[in-house]
């Protein structure tokens, strides 16, 4: 079975198993491929607020249960608890709604501010919100991106010799370049012997 016929078949599997496991690229293609009439952008949506904000209670729950357990075994998170706690206590709304949109801090994110001591209610809401303009941002731009390139390579069509000649340009210049900056070093190695 050829890849293609696999994605439209299993498609919101696809884009849920990329959603746990990496985000951004994931609603990035599942806004394009709604775009594109391969999946529903109402269930690209809905997985892609669902699935975040799942991910998030539980790590939250985990922080809230062993999170000072979880902070001795990793040092380098435990140092990060301390001035998570004070930015948390100080600043509850911004750190749970900027949480989402830090990449690298998906994860310990929730689990420092389960560890901080927020309550459950607020950080849920929060999170909720969190989720939903995380969504709705990459659904947005990855139909954007599927509409610009429908447009620019529909346009494209009218332009091809055109469009072949400054490709064909912009490789001799590279070319080009690349040479002369090769012949250059050259030159440098033979005058510093």
């Amino acid at each position: 079975m050829n890849p293609g016929a696999l994605l439209l078949e299993h498609g919101y599997a696809v884009l849920a198993l990329g959603l746990l496991l990496e985000g951004e690229t994931a609603v990035l293609l599942g806004g394009f491929a709604a775009h594109r009439g391969w999946l529903e952008l109402p269930w690209v949506f809905a997985l892609a607020v669902g699935l975040p904000w799942l991910s998030d209670q539980a790590l939250f729950w985990l922080g809230r249960w062993k999170g000072a357990a979880v902070l001795v075994r990793w040092r380098r998170l435990a140092r990060a608890a301390v001035r998570a706690r004070r930015l948390v206590r100080r600043y509850p709304h911004a750190c749970v709604l900027g949480v989402r949109f830090a990449y690298g801090m998906r994860t310990a994110g929730p689990l420092l501010i389960g560890a901080s001591g927020l309550p459950p209610v607020q950080f849920a809401l929060l999170s909720a919100l969190a989720a939903v303009l995380w969504a709705g941002t990459y659904c947005t731009l990855g139909w954007v991106f599927a509409e610009t390139l429908q447009r620019v390579l529909g346009h494209a069509r009218e332009f091809q010799l055109a469009l072949l000649g400054v490709m064909l340009t912009a490789a001799a210049l590279a070319w080009w370049l690349a040479r002369r900056r090769s012949r250059a070093r050259a030159r440098t190695r033979a005058f510093s012997r």
